[in-house]
Formats: C-alpha cells, sequence, structure tokens
C-alpha cells in the first residue's frame, strides 16, 4: 500500500518538479531558488521513522554487528537485497542476483606470539606487547621473524610539490623504518590527507626496500586517540581481497617488521638509539626534515592465523531515461559492516555500529526507495552499493572499483554515507571532498533548498576525506562526496557540537554505538532528503562533474 501511494504521488510530482529545480539550478541566484508547493510532496515520502525501522532491523543483537566474513553479515546484507527486490531495483549480474562475491585473505595475530626488541651492541630491550607495542597478523607467511638495522625517516613521505623528501641522502633496502605518523603541518589539508596514509607510506617504503616501518604517533596523535582505544582492536582480524593470481591485495607482504608503539615504546627505541624524542616531535612539528640511522637494530617475530573467507557487495540499480545518459552512472555508496563481537563496555562485547554504519545504510535505503518508483527516471543511471569490509580498511569498495560492474569511465559521481551521527535535530551537514569539484555547487544548490546549511569540515585535521570508501572511488578519478551530518541544532537548547564530540569521543567503536542512543526524525529527514537532491542533481544535469583545475585529487588521479 505503502509503494502503491508513493508511486501515484511520485507521478503527479515529479516531472514538475525536477523540471522546475533543474532550471532553478541554472539561475546565478541560486539562494532565492523558488520551487513551488509541488515541490514539497516529493521530499516528504524521506521519512526520519523509515530510516530508524532500518536501523532497528541492521543494529538489533541479533546482527551482532555485521562483521565482515561472518554469518551475520550475511544476514544483514540479505535483509538489503530483500528490500532491493522489493523497490524493483535492477541486479547488474547477469544471474539477477544483488551481489558482488569477494574472497578475501583475513588475517589474525595470534597474540601470544608478537615479540619485539632492540639490541645495541649487548644491550637488548625487549618491549612489551600492549604497553609498549602492538601488531596485526601479517598477509604473507603464517610464521614471519625479521632482524635488521632501524633507520628514522620523519614522515616517511615524499611529496614533490613540497620539495619535501624524507628519504634524501639515506639507504634504506633491507632495513625496519622508524616514522612519525600523519604529515607535516605546514602540507595543505588535501595534501595531508593523502600523504598521512598508511598504506600509502607502505607503498613508497617497499618501493624503497624496506623490510619493515614502526609508527610513532605523533603527540597530536595522541592526544586524538588514547592508546587505550587501540587495545580492544588488538587480535581482530584483517583482510585483504584475493586477485586472480590469489594474492592478497595490497597485503604488503614485504614488510615483516611492522608495528605500532605506544609512548613509552617510542621512549625505549629513542633512549637505546641517543636521541631526545621530545625535540624530534618539536622539529618535525616545525617543519624540519631530517632522516638519521639510529645505530640500533630491531627484531620482531609474530604468528598469523589465516584464512580464506568470503563477503559480499550488495549492488541494485535504477536506470536512467535518458538514452544518451542512461549508461553514464552516478553511484551511491554506504558500508554494511561493522566491527562484530570485541571485549566492550560493562560486560556488552556486541558492537552494534547502530550510527556506523546502520544510519548510513538506512539513508542510501530510503533514497533507493523514491527514487526507484519516479516516472519518468531520472536521466543518468543510479546504483546502490552496500559495500562490505570498509572497517577492514576500505576493502568493498577498493574490490568495487577495481573489478567494476561497468566500465569505470562510465562512473560519473560518487556519493558516500558513512555514519551520519543523527541524535539530535540537526541543520546542518559536511561533504568532505566537496571542494575539489563541481559536485560542491551540486551539495550547495541541494542544501539551499532543504533548508540545511552546507558548513566546512569542522574537523580538517582528522583527514576523514581519505578515510572511508569514497576515497576507493578518488583514486581512479571519480569525483565524490562524503556525507556526513553536522553539528549545528535546529534546537537551541542543544549543543550540537558537544553531541558529536561525545558520540566520537564515547561511543564511536565502543560497544555503546546502539539503538540507545537518542534519534532524530527531523534532523534524518533534513540530511536524507538533501541527499537524494543532491544525487538528483547530478542524474540530470547535462554535464557530468569534473574537478577543478588544477586540484591536487582530480590532476593526481583524473582518468587518462
Amino acid at each position: 500500500m505503502r509503494a502503491k501511494l508513493r508511486k501515484e504521488m511520485i507521478k503527479q510530482y515529479f516531472l514538475l518538479f525536477i523540471l522546475g529545480f533543474l532550471a532553478s539550478c541554472n539561475n546565478s541566484d541560486s539562494n532565492n531558488v523558488s520551487f513551488g508547493a509541488s515541490t514539497d510532496p516529493l521530499l516528504e515520502l524521506i521519512k526520519g521513522k523509515n530510516v530508524r525501522q532500518h536501523m532497528l532491523i541492521l543494529a538489533s543483537d541479533e546482527m551482532k554487528g555485521r562483521e565482515a566474513g561472518t554469518d551475520n553479515y550475511d544476514n544483514a546484507a540479505d535483509y538489503v537485497i530483500q528490500n532491493f527486490k522489493n523497490y524493483g531495483l535492477k541486479s547488474m549480474n547477469d544471474d539477477n542476483t544483488f551481489t558482488q562475491s569477494i574472497r578475501f585473505l583475513e588475517s589474525r595475530l595470534d597474540v601470544e606470539t608478537a615479540r619485539f626488541s632492540l639490541h645495541k651492541s649487548n644491550t637488548k630491550i625487549d618491549l612489551i606487547f600492549r604497553d609498549d607495542f602492538i601488531r596485526s597478523g601479517g598477509f604473507g607467511d603464517i610464521n614471519e621473524e625479521i632482524s635488521a638495522p632501524m633507520v628514522f625517516v620523519g614522515y616517511g613521505i615524499v611529496a614533490p610539490e613540497y620539495n619535501h623528501d624524507d628519504f634524501a641522502g639515506i639507504e634504506v633496502a633491507n632495513k625496519i623504518l622508524v616514522m612519525l605518523s600523519g604529515a607535516p603541518p605546514g602540507f595543505s589539508t588535501d595534501q595531508r590527507a593523502f600523504y598521512s596514509s598508511s598504506r600509502g607510506k607502505a607503498q613508497v617504503a617497499i618501493a624503497r626496500g624496506a623490510v619493515g616501518i614502526i609508527t610513532l604517533r605523533t603527540p597530536v596523535d595522541q592526544k586524538r586517540r588514547p592508546w587505550a582505544r587501540y587495545l580492544p582492536g588488538v587480535g581482530s582480524p584483517g583482510m585483504r581481497w584475493l586477485d586472480n593470481d590469489n594474492q592478497p591485495f595490497q597485503g604488503h607482504q614485504e614488510l615483516k617488521g611492522t608495528a605500532t608503539v605506544s609512548q613509552s615504546g617510542a621512549e625505549k627505541i629513542f633512549g637505546l638509539s641517543g636521541y631526545d624524542l621530545d625535540k624530534i616531535f618539536s622539529f618535525h612539528e616545525e617543519g624540519g626534515i631530517n632522516s638519521f640511522e639510529m645505530d640500533i637494530s630491531a627484531t620482531l617475530s609474530r604468528s598469523s592465523i589465516q584464512r580464506e573467507v568470503n563477503s559480499a557487495n550488495v549492488i541494485g540499480y535504477v536506470e536512467g531515461s535518458d538514452p544518451e545518459l542512461r549508461n553514464q552512472f552516478l553511484i551511491y555508496t554506504a558500508h554494511l559492516d561493522h566491527i562484530g563481537i570485541r571485549t566492550g563496555k560493562e560486560g556488552d562485547d556486541i558492537h552494534n555500529g547502530a550510527y556506523d554504519n546502520a544510519a548510513g545504510i538506512g539513508s542510501i535505503l530510503e533514497i533507493a526507495d523514491s527514487i526507484s518508483i519516479m516516472n519518468p527516471a531520472p536521466r543518468r543511471s543510479i546504483i546502490f552499493a552496500a559495500v562490505t569490509a570498509e572497517e577492514k580498511g576500505l576493502q568493498g569498495s577498493s574490490y568495487f572499483v577495481k573489478n567494476p560492474p561497468i566500465p569505470i569511465e562510465n562512473l560519473v559521481a560518487n556519493i558516500n554515507i558513512d555514519m551520519p551521527y543523527l541524535g539530535f535535530p540537526v541543520a546542518d551537514l559536511h561533504a568532505f571532498g566537496a571542494e575539489h569539484s563541481s559536485l560542491h555547487d551540486a551539495v550547495a544548490k541541494a542544501s539551499d533548498y532543504i533548508g540545511m546549511q552546507f558548513t566546512p569540515d569542522p574537523l580538517p585535521e582528522e583527514v576523514r576525506f581519505v578515510r572511508s570508501d569514497q576515497f576507493s572511488f578518488v583514486k581512479e578519478g571519480i569525483p565524490a562526496v562524503a556525507l556526513k551530518a553536522g553539528t549545528i541544532s535546529s534546537d537551541p537548547s542543544i549543543d550540537g557540537s558537544k553531541e558529536l564530540d561525545n558520540f566520537l569521543k564515547n561511543h564511536y567503536h565502543q560497544s555503546s554505538d546502539d539503538l540507545d542512543l537518542p534519534f532524530s526524525e527531523e534532523g534524518t529527514e533534513g540530511f536524507v532528503r538533501t541527499a537524494l537532491l543532491l544525487g538528483l542533481i547530478v542524474a540530470d544535469e547535462d554535464e557530468k562533474p569534473i574537478w577543478n583545475k588544477g586540484d591536487f585529487f582530480g590532476d593526481k588521479f583524473t582518468l587518462k
């Protein structure tokens, strides 16, 4: 009954709405857009209570945290598939299924085997696992041991545009690199985001023949994420998708000696080496470059518990109505997985992931429901993808762009929704990455009409643009945005900044990210309606989104 009613309303209002909307988008005075009363029923089809209903199912204890590679994730995938079928979405597979099955190598550390010792002359110092260092399972040999000299390489970055090369004048082949987390504070937000990537640093190190990386967390990173926040994840599985040669994609098997050290671990390393750690931090915080041989060596060993597992992206689409544009695709993404069962607070070990990311999946399901019954359909085709293994390092989206069901050049843009915090009547939104492309104007137009403020990223130091699935698309040259609910509350008695800060500090990746957290239907509706409208603009404009001229990411990744 609900679907029939929605369909009749869409038929009545959509054509008038979209024609008026697109005409208004071409008006140079976009702040004075007027759409008329006929637009309101279309947007009112998006209901916060419907998003909440999806959350109630996906973040229930029965789903047990939806960890990729488990039956619990598969149950969540089945739920999304059933909704896609109910909406009448089309499959991208010849067998009419909605899954893109992925083989993964899963690896977890055998925590009893982790060893890390330092050596200088006749002195040996054993670092204490969990207190001084942590590490994860590897994707190479099951049993690994490496002994090698240690070299300090600053941030471990080569950035030609800044004339910054931490490897200049120093030989690192067959050595263990000691490097700072993040990137120099003098880098712009974009470059700092890109060069902070641990995966990117690993690839640079491997290209130069290094055999290990020891990461020192800078004081800024230590303040942002206390050491204790890392410990519950120790021993949890990591995953890499397997390519056609049965090799883990970017498994970095060459780096046998990897670890992250705490402040106490860093002090032991630099104390034995004879260098002042505080001075090292300060020097590099001020933009200095100073790599050097440390005159000490390290031995690291571990055993990994490995197995092959399967998980799947869930993918459906609405075919476009324009004969010339229907072979171009906009893709909405949200990750379906969370971190499963780990030691939690007060004996609650199920990490439900209500906002991370049942809320994101609920949002794209509600958008898919609306778009699927529009008549006529948007001009371009629109894909909806619930991707797996985001929590394992953007694995599902990485697999999608490397094994796309359509030619990659036919993907025009990505709208990613990951962990929108909707616990208060949020009145603004952020769109990480929008400033890099023409998507910025589309976000501004959509949010302006809905009445949501479009505010800049309040925490650029968190480099969140590279930390979710949209970055997989960016690396293939596809303009993308990550939509987030903001910090401004329509209720003056609620401090939205404090609400979001409380969630990030006390509930993010904790068992308390569950259905007991507050939820605002009003804020959800404003956020999801803006996301819907953004997609319609992209799908119906004559020209596809383009990178801004001279943009860092556009120049680095644009398809040639």
